[in-house]
């Protein structure tokens, strides 16, 4: 039903998170790059120090249909291979043998066509809410949507956020 209105699809990112040798050598700067591989397309791959001293690098990112089982959630060798690629073009304490690979790892970001989450009242279906499409935003957004969702709700409305532009509804124009 929900797929009549609007359409939310996965997009599947890979990530690899890095040990160095010497952990204490890596500066805590994330850097988000234009990368631009020997005969392909540019990517946008980015690096995240964390203050473990571990590095977490990800970037690759496909729409692809997400399975039913996360258990088949596996990333994909050859963009796991690139990102081992950038991580060692970004630091020699990057490089196989200066750093551990500790994982290699792909998941899903719920992504839609306009780029906006939808938040609100599914049009036509009386206390039927739906919060969803924050792509990579989502661990940061969510604490906001289910407060502005809770409100709805319970209020009717909204107080905090304005949920007007992710409204469901908005894709009902251009089915028009």
């Amino acid at each position: 039903m929900l797929g009549s209105i609007f359409r939310v699809y996965g997009l599947k990112a890979h990530s690899i998170v890095l040990q160095p040798k010497e952990p204490g050598i890596i500066t805590p700067h994330a850097i988000f790059l234009s990368y631009f591989p020997q005969g392909g397309k540019a990517m946008d791959p980015e690096v995240y120090p964390r203050p473990t001293g571990e590095v977490y690098i990800c970037g690759m990112s496909a729409e692809e249909e997400v399975p039913d089982d996360p258990e088949r959630i596996v990333g994909d060798p050859a963009s796991i291979a690139m990102l081992k690629r950038v991580a060692k073009n970004v630091s020699s304490h990057l490089t196989e043998g200066e750093a551990q690979v500790k994982a290699e790892q792909a998941c899903f970001l719920p992504c839609t066509d306009d780029s906006l989450p939808v938040i609100g009242q599914v049009p036509g279906v009386t206390g039927c809410y739906v919060a969803t499409g924050h792509s990579c935003w989502g661990i940061l957004n969510g604490p906001a949507t289910g407060a502005a969702v809770a409100e709805l709700v319970v209020d009717g409305r909204s107080t905090i956020v304005d949920l007007s532009p992710f409204s469901p509804a908005r894709f009902l124009a251009y089915k028009g």
